[in-house]
């Protein structure tokens, strides 16, 4: 989900940001077993948003760590969660995301940057397979398909493609949970869905404009450097994504799991903050952040 869903690390307590880490890893853990070894390099901190959204409906006494070695820290025990039912889902529906991510990459990317990208294109392929999730996976090959094009089309406004990636995001985020417990993780996805499609235009409005591919913002604002006006009017409505966002978190069953509401409520009240401060910079080229927390 391009890195926007990350929490601040600073502002985590030591037993929270342990809770993170160890759901990352315990996700990795997951993906071996569900989509196989190698599908663990296309990993993400992005996954662990929706590892602990989809744990809020899954019996407490499922949700534990161990630790354990892994390929990564061969000479360590690192505290890992085990396998329980979210954890296998957010794998096989990561592998279903980044594989039809991967294809519209490979449409679009320039030829050096497909070479990369189909160097990749056997493991994920290997990995969609073994998640099954049939109909996910229609369902996100539509969104994609739906959105890439309007982006063919030059579509104007960033409103509809960000709709339907809110879309996207909103089913992978309820897919398979009873009918009265979607509509709040529905929410969830849909309005983060949303912000993450507009925020990631507006972060590559200069390289887009350089390389001419399609940005519904250089489209908008005729192909002119971001004023600062413009840029402030952009961070207003991914603010106001993030308070639709914050509502619909408001409605998620935390009951007694205070860590994990502790750690979504950092993501969305100072993680996606955090991540969209290149709107307050001069320069129209900010640097993505680095992955590694």
């Amino acid at each position: 989900m391009f890195g926007y869903v990350k929490p601040k690390k600073s502002e985590l307590l030591v037993k929270e940001y342990e809770f993170y880490r160890a759901t990352y890893c315990g996700i990795c853990r997951a993906m071996k077993h569900h989509t196989g070894s190698l599908s663990r390099v296309t990993l993400s901190y992005d996954s662990v948003f929706l590892a602990l959204v989809r744990m809020l409906y899954i019996s407490p006494d499922t949700i534990s760590a161990h630790k354990h070695r892994c390929i990564a820290h061969p000479l360590s025990l690192k505290p890992m969660l085990e396998g329980n039912e979210a954890l296998g889902y957010v794998a096989r529906a990561f592998a279903i995301l980044t594989y039809y991510k991967l294809q519209d990459d490979l449409s679009d990317e320039k030829p050096s940057r497909r070479v990369a990208i189909s160097a990749l294109s056997p493991i994920v392929s290997h990995a969609k397979c073994r998640a099954g999730e049939d109909e996910l996976a229609e369902f996100v090959k539509d969104k994609l398909d739906r959105i890439t094009d309007l982006e063919r089309s030059s579509h104007p406004g960033v409103d509809e493609p960000a709709t339907l990636f809110g879309e996207l995001l909103g089913e992978i985020f309820a897919h398979g949970l009873d009918e009265k417990d979607k509509t709040a993780p529905y929410y969830v996805g849909y309005h983060l869905g949303r912000f993450i499609y507009a925020a990631d235009a507006a972060e590559d409005y200069g390289k887009d404009l350089k390389s001419g591919s399609y940005n519904p913002y250089v489209i908008s604002y005729g192909g002119a450097p971001l004023t600062r006006e413009n840029k402030e009017t952009i961070k207003c409505a991914l603010l106001l994504e993030c308070k639709r966002l914050e509502s619909a978190v408001n409605l998620l069953p935390f009951g007694d799991l205070a860590t994990i509401e502790n750690i979504i409520s950092n993501v969305i009240y100072l993680g996606l903050p955090e991540r969209i401060r290149f709107l307050d910079e001069d320069n129209s080229a900010p640097q993505v952040e680095s992955e590694k927390l």
